[in-house]
């Protein structure tokens, strides 16, 4: 019998190899992938089902909590700007306005901005988490600050209701919150002066308190006579939203909280 050629053999060779590395597990049928698991073929590591279930989930909650957050900051626009017959804007409608925008979308969402499972940050590094929630801070504190001096403006800086001594406990809390926020950006780089860990504590307690006091504002001012008589039985509605949405926001920053105050003692 005549040998085979040369070139013969290099083909039967090149198709052994090219069926081989297209079954990187030989003699198995089926793949279980296990928790946590390397993949030697994508180089990739997975996780289990359940795992993945739960962090959709997860993520499917946080969808629906920004549907929740849009439809007050809807809600609050829609009110200010057709509360008053007329069609005119005073003091009391941009105070409804900014400090509501303020702390309902720009401080809501920079503390969501840090969440493992917020659905628009969660693939950013954790730098670019701290800047976009620095600058998300910024511009609710620069809404707040106005909103604030809106209604004070409206009373003539007179305060005598739950809503506007809550507003005004809030304000401070979120200039003190900024301000803390500010200083642990910058601590790792003068650690010398200023210790990292309890300025970051502290710029979370502040931070959770300045927006619990903002979102119980709203809550109260939902519930005042002006806004309940015009709005009805939406203002009831509007005040669980807001409840919801502030029992969501304070779940994960507590965790961290708590993990972040053992973790420096």
């Amino acid at each position: 019998m005549d040998r085979p050629s040369t070139s013969q053999q290099s083909m039967e060779k090149v198709e052994m190899f090219e069926v081989r590395e297209h079954v990187p597990y030989p003699g198995t049928a089926e793949l279980t992938r296990a928790p946590t698991a390397y993949d030697e073929e994508s180089g990739n590591m997975y996780d289990s089902s359940w795992e993945s279930a739960w962090r959709s989930i997860c993520q499917l909650i946080n969808l629906l909590h920004h549907m929740q957050v849009a439809i007050v900051v809807f809600c609050v626009w829609h009110f200010a700007l057709t509360s008053v017959p007329s069609g005119a804007i005073t003091n009391l409608e941009l105070h409804i306005i900014f400090a509501g925008t303020g702390y309902q979308l720009f401080l809501v969402e920079a503390i969501l901005t840090l969440h493992r499972h917020n659905s628009w940050s969660f693939q950013l590094s954790k730098d670019a988490k701290r800047i976009v929630h620095g600058c998300l801070q910024l511009i609710g504190s620069l809404f707040v600050i106005a909103g604030t001096f809106l209604g004070l403006a409206k009373v003539n800086m007179q305060i005598s209701t739950a809503h506007g001594i809550c507003g005004v406990i809030a304000l401070a809390f979120t200039l003190l919150s900024f301000i803390t926020g500010i200083i642990a950006l910058f601590s790792s780089k003068v650690r010398l002066m200023v210790k990292s860990g309890p300025v970051k504590i502290l710029h979370m307690g502040v931070g959770l308190f300045a927006i619990s006091m903002g979102l119980i504002s709203m809550a109260i001012g939902f519930n005042m006579d002006y806004a309940a008589t015009i709005m009805g039985n939406l203002s009831t509605a509007l005040i669980v939203f807001v409840m919801m949405i502030l029992v969501y926001v304070l779940i994960q920053p507590i965790y961290d909280l708590v993990s972040t105050t053992r973790n420096s003692m």
